[in-house]
């Protein structure tokens, strides 16, 4: 009786509504049939081609009916497009369709069939003076049906952004010639796996690192390509690149012939081979994968620091040439993590790869420019560096 009372003395005075903030007409709601979920916070990672604004989205069709994408814009609430804009070709790049069956006589990625979703990879790079606040991720679809409203044929969602800065690390690996293969771009294998794993899509690669060694005259191999004593990476020291409590560690995994397929079946359990998961101060993971066998030097429980060698680089597990594969999770396990923004304290910079094809048949990379010292960085796809 009492909020009765109280209600009716409100609406009379006209104070209830101005406390719900009347307006002349409601918002405006759209009502396409595509569900746009953000996978994780949108991060901001400094590079060594510049900064890049790094996330993902899945979106999903509700309906029967398929729906073809015409656009995409990221930009602010006062901007909707001032970062980016995917049309035509750049939409068909940006847009993958995990788990999509290989071959000709499949429509195209921007066509969503009724009942399925696309996942939309973004690698922004943004301007030194770009803002990067208050994010909006805009939807335009090709009309399905005669004189629909454009709140229909568009829709927008806000894009969280994650502002912890990224983790800090020092070296894996020591010496020069190291090449970042597989690294930070929009379509390396490592950006482009989404993996179900208890019951959730993560991309735990999402910044993942394949450290591979050169030779002294800057090729991935000297000598019979199918031995790992060919590549120079091959027995290299592994180190720890933070203080820290080893959370976990497997090791007995066979190291695989060069260009051949694993000599172990792949599942979650092997598919890292010999590896070490280092657990850092602040939470994060730091994992190191395909060691030789017998050569992890550390076991679980034990504190470690910086620097300290944690075994030898090798070609187990899921792998094809000896490499290093390192990144930085949310979690203990390789595949059952998010792949977090991690930059390394300190590296040269000698230059990037630009045909890995040449590279892995033998072909030799030169210098094209003298060292540089960077800080605070994530080396982009392809550069070769010093630690």
């Amino acid at each position: 009786m009492l909020r009765r009372r109280l209600a009716q003395v409100l609406v009379a005075s006209g104070v209830l509504a101005a406390a719900f903030g009347a307006r002349a007409e409601p918002d405006a709601h759209s009502i396409t049939p595509l569900d746009i979920r953000i996978l994780r916070p949108a991060s901001v990672v400094p590079a060594t081609d510049g900064r890049h604004l790094v996330f993902e989205a899945l979106i999903s069709n509700f309906s029967p009916v398929p729906m073809t994408l015409a656009t995409v814009r990221l930009g602010t609430v006062a901007q909707p497009a001032a970062l980016a804009r995917f049309e035509g070709a750049a939409l068909t790049d940006l847009l993958s369709r995990p788990g999509r069956p290989p071959g000709d006589g499949q429509p195209p990625v921007t066509v969503i069939q009724g009942n399925t979703y696309a996942a939309a990879l973004f690698d922004v790079h943004l301007g030194d003076d770009a803002e990067v606040a208050d994010l909006r991720l805009a939807l335009t679809i090709a009309p399905f049906k005669p004189d629909l409203p454009d709140t229909t044929l568009n829709t927008a969602v806000a894009v969280p952004l994650d502002r912890a800065p990224p983790v800090v690390v020092s070296a894996p690996v020591a010496g020069t010639g190291w090449v970042a293969f597989n690294g930070l771009s929009a379509t390396s294998i490592h950006r482009t796996t989404v993996m179900v794993v208890d019951g959730q899509a993560r991309v735990p690669e999402r910044y993942a690192i394949d450290f591979m060694r050169l030779t002294g005259d800057g090729r991935e191999f000297g000598g019979d390509q199918a031995r790992n004593e060919s590549w120079p990476g091959y027995g290299q020291v592994v180190l720890a690149v933070a203080d820290g409590v080893i959370e976990s560690v497997r090791d007995g995994f066979p190291d695989n012939v060069p260009g051949r397929p694993p000599a172990q079946k792949v599942t979650l359990d092997t598919i890292a081979g010999n590896q070490v998961v280092l657990r850092m101060k602040g939470g994060a993971y730091a994992f190191y994968a395909h060691l030789i066998p017998g050569s992890i030097s550390v076991r679980p429980g034990q504190a470690v620091r910086k620097g300290e060698v944690l075994g030898r680089l090798g070609n187990s597990g899921q792998s094809d040439a000896p490499h290093l594969h390192f990144q930085v999770g949310d979690g203990g396990h390789i595949a059952a993590s998010d792949g977090l923004p991690f930059v390394f304290d300190a590296f040269t910079l000698a230059g990037v790869i630009p045909d890995t094809a040449a590279a892995d048949a033998g072909a030799a990379w030169h210098a094209d420019q003298p060292p540089e010292t960077r800080r605070r960085q994530l080396p982009a796809e392809n550069a070769v560096m010093g630690f």
